[in-house]
């Protein structure tokens, strides 16, 4: 089992980087998710998370095949790019550290679900899989197309209609 999300994530990985993920000057990035999410497309949000009283830069994926769109909030440090990813029912934050990119847990400081409803939701397989998804530098926007592509896998099947 271990050596096919494995394989599946690599052959996502790969899918994801043959999507055209480009946008210039407010554009959408679009691409395929190749899960059951669907295309999906990644605009700026008119609404920005407010992150201890400040507002970060945040983009909203509409999927073709999900009821609400997912928010991504981008906060960025001296060593390290953080994206909260939330929906009404899920969270979880893509982290790149040291040119390490991948999945955590929502840190406690980000957090607005509780813990163990989005533990429930969570495909572990799936996010020890993730936990690197690429060891190299890439631009913001290759980041938001593989939290697109990725992210979807993470829920488990079960909660999917609820997001």
């Amino acid at each position: 089992m271990k050596a096919k999300m494995y394989f599946l994530s690599i052959c996502v990985l790969l899918l994801c980087a043959a999507v055209s993920t480009q946008a210039k000057d407010g554009q959408a990035l679009t691409g395929n998710s190749f899960t059951g999410f669907g295309k999906y497309v990644i605009m700026e949000a008119e609404v920005p998370m407010m992150i201890d009283n400040q507002t970060v830069k945040t983009y909203e994926v509409e999927y073709e095949n999900a009821a609400s769109p997912v928010r991504i909030g981008v906060i960025k440090e001296m060593n390290c790019i953080t994206f909260l990813v939330r929906t009404n029912e899920f969270e979880v934050q893509y982290s790149c550290e040291k040119g390490v990119f991948g999945v955590k847990k929502m840190n406690h400081e980000y957090r607005e679900l509780p813990e163990k409803e989005c533990n429930l939701k969570l495909d572990k397989t799936s996010f020890y899989s993730q936990r690197i998804i690429s060891r190299q530098n890439k631009t913001d926007e290759e980041l938001l197309g593989l939290i697109a592509c990725y992210f979807p896998s993470l829920v488990d099947e079960q909660y999917h209609s609820q997001l």
